[in-house]
């Protein structure tokens, strides 16, 4: 879906977007570090400059390139798309291969379009910005292949950045981010409040993607029901965020016991992932 739009900036966003958390990287939406964030338990922060997330890269510039390889030293990507959503893509846009960074196909929904244009037609919710369910399913599928990769990488490579991205960087990438940052010890109402950058971060290329999809079948009819969960699914609400949370304490039995049981770790791994995440340096920003 976003794969055939390149960010356009308004000024005003253009200057929100160049102050942490976000990144500006040419070519790349709704980029930002995942760290820089207090620890509601003490002193320290999310470490900064090592996890990223962003919508999907395809329309990534040289220049985009090589600030992602040289100056943010990103070893690896991990892409939580489906088949059936890069075969999609490839026919606009060839799936970007950035040369010395290892590019790893981590599907949360290896054979299901979870593009969020379907996610929304999927679950009626949608219409009603309750988008609970979509996020229970991500993360029943999510953690034995896909959410621990992007955790061994944490585990196992600490000293090499990593970015994940979906198709914009919302759902799935949304879904992981907040278990990494509940691990870290990071407050529920500031992972919520991360998770809605969202909103601001798709800005350059909400337009583009609301006249391309409104355009589809099911939009073009002028089902009301639809199109507001189209609406929906190009915002990020900070209350959906503090729902999912809800969902990882009470179904799941809080992020270590998600991380034991749907990702395979050991009670020593989770420590060590934990104590990678975090440091010493005081918090930068609270979320805007």
């Amino acid at each position: 879906m976003a794969s055939r739009y390149t960010p356009v900036y308004t000024e005003e966003t253009l200057a929100a977007l160049s102050r942490p958390p976000w990144k500006l990287v040419p070519g790349i939406a709704n980029f930002r570090d995942i760290g820089g964030y207090p620890l509601k338990d003490g002193p320290g922060s999310v470490r900064r400059a090592f996890i990223y997330r962003s919508a999907e890269p395809s329309r990534i510039t040289n220049d985009g390139k090589i600030l992602l390889r040289d100056t943010m030293k990103v070893s690896n990507t991990y892409d939580l798309r489906s088949i059936p959503e890069l075969k999609r893509m490839e026919k606009e846009t060839p799936i970007i291969e950035i040369e010395g960074i290892t590019r790893n196909f981590v599907p949360v929904f290896k054979d299901v379009d979870y593009s969020p244009e379907n996610v929304a037609l999927r679950f009626k919710s949608y219409s009603s910005g309750d988008l609970t369910e979509a996020y229970r399913c991500i993360l029943q599928a999510g953690g034995k292949t896909a959410y621990r990769s992007i955790l061994s990488h944490i585990l196992t490579r600490p000293d090499e950045p990593l970015l994940i991205h979906c198709t914009v960087g919302k759902d799935r990438t949304g879904v992981i981010t907040a278990l990494i940052l509940l691990l870290a010890g990071v407050d529920q109402e500031v992972i919520a409040e991360e998770y809605a950058l969202t909103t601001l971060g798709m800005e350059s290329v909400k337009e583009a993607i609301w006249d391309h999809l409104i355009k589809q079948p099911l939009f073009a009819k002028g089902d009301a029901e639809a199109i507001q969960g189209l609406e929906n699914m190009l915002s990020s609400k900070k209350d959906t965020m503090l729902k999912t949370l809800k969902i990882i304490d009470e179904e799941f039995g809080g992020v270590r016991e998600y991380l034991e049981k749907q990702c395979s770790f050991s009670e020593e791994e989770i420590e060590t992932i934990q104590k990678n995440i975090v440091c010493d340096e005081p918090p930068c920003f609270p979320p805007k």
